[in-house]
């Protein structure tokens, strides 16, 4: 479906402006309440239908309640810790952040403060500017040599080893959700919690905040890390109990302590938290792990084109409450996610009553063993709207396709002929395949027609005899109606037999020029295709 106006998204915090350019040249109309009562946030809701914030706008049920028209909210950072997940996907609202954008700041703000907890830059900066020059008590230590554990091998854990390797560090990690063969492919070795705290000369968390992690780090595992180990935290605060930590540094243990991150922030006056940020072996910064010029800019981009796509139907590649595949095999699926899209959007449109019925998806190559559901819910997401006058998004797209009586078989192929990947849509009798290369998604196949066509924009697709001066003859009709073809696609199953012809045209065909070229003699069918 064509993108139009997108409607009203809310900026409710402080926003880069090259993201609200992607949003305004998307057709969206932005409206700020960055400063003004909530009162005001309410009334702006009434008619969103996306809504931006940061870490400080409680998205609760009573907030989506003055929302009836919302369908996203963005959080523009990593944590959704005040955003009530739950409740957006009952209202199948998706819930976007940016979960890579900030990966390259929190791994170097993690050497930030390693660095200067080890060669004691705070102290020494401290007592230049007192107007001292003495290096005797300033004395550090090196990275070279020394053994690194990694709570957490997502991506920035493993942004961190990959750095840490070029320090010479020896690097282990913990990570009960990451398989050997990804460890092995990092070239890191999977230890037990117990055994990592044990043995490291650093700890280093990078670890979600969840039920699991939450004051991971407590007096029994402060109790197993070494006197003179580091302990850096840039991850989450409540991975940490602040009390016990506090009193492992006040009974002279850990050589440091490097904290970004607290259970409250700023932390309050009497609270362990404070009272770590002031203690002489703990170096503390206002949660700065993501914050640089350079990843405020990737956020806003990223952030600002998940909000177009899903206000475009499409699927948004931060979405937390939709399925989705992360780390490798995210990097691995490439584009895939969206050719899914693009491929139950074209079905409909191709093939009549082809997906009333039991259809299947099939995953070829190097996609081959990656984890089906979220093609299948970006499938259903392009399709469904086709189909159904709900509203439709990757996060209710499977139940609303159950209360259908749609069903998605998912078949796998190891082969992929020519392509590293393909994903295949087989309907009935019908099926539509595509690939994505290195400049995009392509449409490869639709009923054994080879094909090399972009799935975008409006496309003309005929069926017709292999007989000449067929494309000049279509070419008259849609030349006397002004639309102008950018690119053509024509393949044939024998020479004269049946034929296949797939135009790029700049703007929408009109129904007459689609009836002319319907009425041509040796067209079998025609069809405009919106995507």
């Amino acid at each position: 479906m064509l993108e139009s106006h997108l409607g009203r998204v809310v900026v409710a915090e402080p926003f880069d402006e090259r993201g609200l350019t992607v949003l305004r040249d998307a057709g969206a109309e932005v409206v700020s309440t960055v400063g003004l009562p909530r009162d005001a946030l309410h009334q702006a809701l009434k008619e969103a239908r996306g809504l931006i914030v940061r870490s400080e706008t409680r998205v609760d049920r009573e907030l989506l309640a003055f929302a009836p028209r919302l369908e996203v909210v963005a959080r523009a950072g990593v944590g959704v810790d005040a955003i009530d997940v739950e409740a957006a996907t009952q209202a199948g609202i998706v819930v976007v952040n940016t979960p890579s954008a900030n990966t390259l700041a929190a791994t170097e703000h993690t050497f930030a403060l390693l660095l200067a907890a080890l060669r004691n830059v705070p102290q020494a900066h401290a007592s230049v500017h007192g107007g001292a020059w003495d290096r005797k008590p300033f004395v550090g230590y090196e990275l070279f040599g020394k053994r690194l554990g990694i709570v957490g091998l997502g991506r920035i854990g493993s942004n961190v080893a990959s750095r840490a390797r070029a320090f010479g560090m020896t690097v282990r990690a913990y990570d009960p959700f990451v398989p050997p063969s990804r460890s092995v492919a990092l070239g890191i070795e999977l230890v037990d919690f117990d055994d990592l705290l044990g043995t490291s000369d650093v700890v280093t968390l990078h670890v979600p905040l969840t039920p699991q992690t939450r004051a991971m780090i407590d007096a029994r595992a402060l109790a197993l890390m070494r006197d003179d180990a580091v302990l850096i935290n840039c991850a989450r605060g409540g991975v940490v109990d602040a009390a016990a930590l506090l009193e492992t540094v006040h009974a002279g243990r850990l050589r440091a302590v490097a904290i970004d991150v607290f259970p409250e922030e700023p932390p309050p006056e009497g609270s362990a938290s404070r009272a770590l940020m002031a203690h002489p072996r703990v170096v503390a910064t206002p949660h700065l792990g993501g914050s640089t010029y350079e990843a405020l800019e990737r956020i806003a981009l990223e952030l600002a084109s998940d909000v177009v796509h899903v206000l475009g139907g499409r699927p948004a590649q931060g979405a937390v409450n939709a399925p989705r595949l992360s780390g490798a095999d995210a990097e691995r699926a490439g584009g895939f996610i969206d050719l899914a899209f693009r491929l139950g959007a074209l079905a409909p449109q191709l093939f009549d009553h082809a997906l009333r019925d039991e259809c299947a998806l099939v995953l070829g190559g190097e996609i081959e063993t990656l984890d089906a559901e979220p093609f299948v819910a970006a499938l259903l997401a392009g399709a469904l709207p086709f189909l159904t006058d709900r509203r439709v998004t990757t996060v209710n797209a499977a139940a609303v396709a159950r209360d259908m009586g749609l069903r998605v078989n998912v078949l796998r192929e190891r082969g992929s002929g020519p392509f590293r990947a393909t994903l295949t849509l087989a309907a009935g009798d019908h099926r539509v395949g595509g690939t994505v290369l290195p400049h995009g998604a392509r449409i490869i196949d639709i009923d054994g027609f080879e094909l090399d066509a972009v799935p975008a924009g409006v496309l003309l697709l005929t069926r017709h005899r292999d007989v000449p001066g067929m494309v000049g003859r279509i070419g008259t009709i849609l030349g006397a109606a002004e639309v102008n073809i950018s690119t053509m696609q024509v393949a044939r199953n024998a020479r004269g037999g049946e034929a296949m012809m797939v135009l790029e045209v700049d703007r929408d065909v009109d129904r007459k020029s689609v009836d002319a070229i319907a009425g041509s003699s040796g067209i079998a069918s025609v069809r405009v295709l919106r995507l």
